[in-house]
């Protein structure tokens, strides 16, 4: 949905102020940042998805942007530290993507933030529906095949 790889990398220090800067932006009602790490190694990228108000809730209408990335540089060693990305969603009307949860079909993490995202044309189809998606399909089959 959001390619987070191609975020531009920046210095430990650019990327904390950045995530200051965010917060401060977003207000002291914004929620708290979905965050979270592909592993539990203190080595394993992390990400983490700064909420604007209104951007939390399932179905809401968003848009998200990669905003940076940093590299901790732990352990001396090539490779070795934690990734650290910086995303931000935000309410937007026209917005290509709807909040869902992660068991929502068409659902796709956002990095490793336990934030859950899919396309608005998905969610749309699912509310059309009244919210049985692909079991319509298979709930009318079924009826068929019965001849009720």
């Amino acid at each position: 949905m959001t390619d987070i790889e191609k975020a531009q990398v920046v210095s430990e220090a650019e990327r904390a102020a950045a995530e200051s800067a965010i917060a401060e932006r977003l207000g002291p009602d914004a929620p708290k940042p979905a965050c979270g790490a592909t592993g539990n190694s203190p080595y394993s990228g992390e990400t983490v998805v700064m909420l604007a108000t209104g951007a939390a809730e399932r179905g809401a209408r968003v848009a998200l942007a990669a905003v940076c990335k940093s590299h901790d540089g732990a352990g001396n060693y090539k490779g070795r530290g934690r990734w650290r990305t910086v995303c931000v969603a935000a309410p937007k009307a026209d917005g290509d993507l709807a909040v869902c949860d992660a068991s929502d079909r068409d659902a796709e993490e956002v990095g490793s933030s336990g934030f859950y995202v899919r396309p608005w044309t998905t969610h749309e189809a699912e509310l059309a529906s009244r919210g049985l998606g692909l079991a319509q399909e298979a709930m009318a089959s079924a009826f068929a095949a019965l001849g009720l």
